[in-house]
């Protein structure tokens, strides 16, 4: 009788939890607790790691998954926990991801990751030639596949090594680097009013974005996007090219 209760019980659990698990929000603090679990493989005396840093820019704020100060530079590390087939260039405006015959777009995470280092290299100005390396970790069950990318795009396994091959000539001493971690913590919003006006402005941003894009609308620059022929598909390219060069399918 109460191994039959228990039973229920578990079943019960499991089918109230496995719906939050998938939840996008749930799945990326699951993500991000990956990477920075392998992050802690880093040396500690040479490797200063920085999480979930909310820093203002010229351009707004920009919140930044994970950061690791080095002798060599900073690397500065966009986090994804996407399932399927990832398949993407580092040029474009969009990548996608596949479910066998269902597909879906999302933000190149190359561009969104650059976002970022314009607003740590404003918050660093007096920095100017510190080296930056931008790398895209996918940390989910995605599978990397057509990706021409000349950007670091791995998978989490991959991360420790993809950091520790840029060792080469230092940058920075000790004191250099503490002065960094201690400059961008504390131009590190913390106020959680703040972090969550953050969020709700990305969310209306890519809402006006789809809007333009659906009205064949340069989300750019504002001009009309016009249809051409490329030498392998048909696209949609902004009419000021080539000052400016969106597109999109």
């Amino acid at each position: 009788m109460w191994i039959a209760v228990l039973v229920l019980l578990i079943i019960m659990i499991i089918i109230i939890i496995a719906p939050i698990l998938k939840h996008p929000e749930i799945k990326g603090l699951i993500g991000e607790r990956r990477v920075r679990e392998q992050l802690r493989r880093l040396p500690e005396e040479n490797y200063k790691i920085l999480n979930d840093l909310t820093l203002k820019g010229k351009q707004g704020t920009s919140q930044i998954d994970h950061m690791v100060i080095s002798p060599y530079g900073i690397f500065v590390i966009e986090t994804k926990d996407y399932g399927g087939w990832i398949h993407g260039k580092e040029d474009s405006e969009y990548w996608v991801q596949t479910f066998y015959k269902s597909k879906f777009k999302f933000r190149n995470p190359i561009k969104q990751n650059w976002a970022h280092i314009y607003a740590i290299r404003e918050n660093l100005s007096e920095y100017k030639d510190l080296p930056y390396y931008p790398i895209i970790v996918f940390a989910g069950k995605g599978r990397l596949k057509n990706l021409d990318v000349t950007t670091d795009v791995i998978c989490l396994d991959a991360l420790f090594e993809t950091i520790m091959k840029h060792r080469g000539q230092r940058k920075l001493n000790d004191n250099e680097i503490g002065e960094i971690v201690t400059t961008l913590t504390g131009a590190s919003i913390k106020d959680k009013q703040a972090k969550m006006d953050h969020i709700s402005r990305i969310k209306w941003n890519v809402k006006i974005r789809k809007m333009k894009e659906r009205a064949l609308i340069c989300p750019h620059c504002g001009a009309q996007l016009i249809r051409r022929i490329g030498k392998f598909s048909k696209f949609y390219g902004c009419s000021n090219f080539p000052r400016c060069q969106h597109k999109q399918d």
